[in-house]
């Protein structure tokens, strides 16, 4: 008996209208002459969203805000790595059976690639959400001594600290911390567009500090532009971005897709559009 064919991908999650991820993975499925399409599935809520999968024949998802934690319920199962962030952002839908990814860890570790870190020196994490606790477990993996997480409600930092040896939780800005670290990362929602820009100054910082902003619309936010002004190593939000989209369609599609500067620059025209 032929197996059935699974042909319909998308993006699940609310809202999506700023969503890149169909530009991004229809560019590789036709890239890769692949019989497939990537659309957006905006729902008010998911309580039958795996009926839906299975009625449909919905061969994979990305998920985003706010069903990453929420999604893990109506799957048959799920990876380490989601495991111990009790957050999926991928699925795969394998014959029926149901099991879910989580790639932000490896999309975030590709932006710091290329970069050295002194380790010795402690990480700043701002923020407390799934990207927070995303961006704490990749720099435990790499070896980060210590880390603080630093958010407006100190209670949620410290919810996260409290499963980590060597994460701390902070008040939010604490410049002590933050001028004498080797890395900043940005995971709040400041800089975005419609948003505040994240207030922290990077005056006073060593010149070694590497500044990472995991928000990618607009690609360039005031934290990096300021980071660029100090002349700082810096990583955008669109290296995370395409790095978790990569190990995404790789999941699926057992083919690990290029990252080549056309894509780069057709994504980057996309959001100015938005």
């Amino acid at each position: 008996m032929k197996s059935k064919e699974y042909k319909v991908l998308g993006i699940l999650g609310n809202p999506l209208k700023q969503s890149m991820s169909p530009v991004l993975h229809n560019y590789w499925i036709r890239k890769h002459n692949l019989e497939n399409y990537y659309c957006k599935f905006q729902l008010e809520n998911i309580d039958n969203i795996r009926t839906a999968i299975k009625t449909l024949g919905l061969k994979g998802l990305n998920v985003t805000i706010p069903y990453k934690k929420k999604i893990i319920r109506h799957l048959d199962k799920i990876d380490k790595t989601s495991e111990m962030l009790q957050a999926v952002n991928t699925i795969n839908n394998n014959e029926g059976v149901l099991k879910g990814y989580n790639t932000d860890v490896s999309g975030f570790l590709l932006g710091l690639k290329n970069i050295k870190l002194d380790k010795n020196k402690p990480a700043i994490v701002l923020g407390a959400g799934g990207a927070a606790e995303a961006a704490v477990y990749s720099l435990l993996l790499i070896g980060i001594k210590e880390i603080y997480l630093m958010n407006r409600t100190k209670s949620k930092a410290s919810k996260i600290a409290r499963k980590y040896k060597k994460v701390f939780s902070e008040n939010w800005i604490n410049y002590e911390l933050i001028n004498n670290s080797g890395l900043i990362v940005n995971t709040t929602s400041l800089g975005m567009i419609g948003y505040p820009a994240l207030p922290v100054s990077l005056k006073k910082v060593s010149k070694e500090t590497v500044v990472y902003d995991i928000v990618y619309n607009p690609v360039e936010t005031k934290f990096i532009k300021d980071a660029k002004r100090q002349k700082l190593k810096h990583v955008t939000g669109l290296s995370m971005f395409l790095g978790q989209a990569q190990e995404s369609f790789k999941i699926w599609f057992k083919i690990k897709p290029v990252m080549s500067s056309y894509l780069v620059s057709k994504i980057k025209k996309n959001i100015k559009k938005l």
